[in-house]
């Protein structure tokens, strides 16, 4: 799915409205997949062969929120090597309202405690 992300934390501390609107969006493909039994949401430059380096890579992510073409994601992100806590709101135009909604019903379903 191609979506614009804006991070919410930097380094584990959450960013002030003012800092998180006015860092810039990053924008590509939204890839979840499994490495080595672990879940990792990637976001990758959406050009055709292009074989660079992710733009951000979310480890354990749930669906946190979901609305209209909204959708934020939390997870843990490996920064400066430490392991952060880190939710990525994105938005995903023209996302299929019939997608929206099951996104959001799963999202519903899940356990957003800390593990």
């Amino acid at each position: 799915m191609r979506v614009k992300m804006r991070r919410r934390y930097r380094g584990g501390t959450r960013l002030s409205k003012r800092e998180f609107v006015d860092q810039p969006w990053a924008c590509g493909m939204l890839v979840l997949r499994d490495v080595e039994g672990r879940t990792q949401l990637g976001l990758w430059e959406a050009r055709p062969g292009d074989m660079a380096p992710p733009l951000g890579i979310l480890w354990r992510p749930e669906v946190v929120a979901c609305a209209n073409d909204t959708i934020s994601f939390a997870g843990t992100e490996l920064v400066g090597g430490r392991w952060c806590y880190q939710v990525w709101f994105c938005e995903a135009h023209n996302l299929p309202p019939a997608l929206s909604l099951e996104v959001l019903q799963a999202a519903s379903t899940m356990n957003h405690e800390p593990n």
